[in-house]
């Protein structure tokens, strides 16, 4: 297995409803969320207690052309998965869905 280190890197696009799968969304439908920034990604990740970094200029490889940045997210050793569901949850919840 290979060793993790602190940061991992989320894009917005994990959590995008309307991006497909083939185009970067992790999550299920029911799960994904529309419109989400890297801010709103960041905050809900402070809100759930991880060390965040956001990098605002970079480009998600799979839509180049969009500038959405990223969020670098120390997960403590969870799995990405995991914690990309927490927070898609966050998000829900600071939007009051």
């Amino acid at each position: 297995m290979r060793k993790r280190t602190p940061f991992l890197i989320f894009w917005p696009q994990y959590f995008d409803l309307k991006k497909t799968r083939s185009q970067g969304r992790r999550l299920p439908k029911n799960l994904a969320i529309e419109k989400v920034s890297i801010e709103e990604v960041a905050a809900a990740a402070k809100r759930l207690e991880y060390q965040v970094q956001i990098e605002p200029i970079l480009k998600y490889p799979k839509s180049w052309w969009e500038e959405s940045g990223r969020v670098l997210i120390n997960t403590k050793g969870k799995k990405k998965f995991k914690v990309i569901k927490e927070i898609a949850k966050e998000i829900k919840k600071m939007r009051g869905q």
